[in-house]
């Protein structure tokens, strides 16, 4: 069995490839970068949410930590990049 990788890798990864003709490439990288804005979008409401709990909660947890809670990585670093 193959490992997973998600579905923004493989279009980044085809982008790459030349055997597909040029409208496809472009259609296949504009989906790419629809989805990483959306996941940047996502990284920021999930990053606002985490705040606002930690106010509501007179800073108790870290917000690092509420996020882990939550099983969101909205504070990790972009890798992809």
């Amino acid at each position: 069995m193959t490992d997973y990788q998600p579905i923004d890798y493989r279009l980044r990864c085809h982008t790459k490839r030349t055997d597909l003709p040029a409208d496809v490439l472009r259609d296949i990288g504009e989906a790419y970068a629809e989805i990483q804005r959306l996941q940047r979008e996502r990284d920021m409401a999930r990053r606002t949410l985490c705040n606002e709990y930690y106010m509501a909660r007179n800073g108790r947890m870290p917000v690092e930590e509420i996020a882990k809670e939550m099983e969101w990585d909205c504070f990790k670093e972009n890798t992809n990049d």
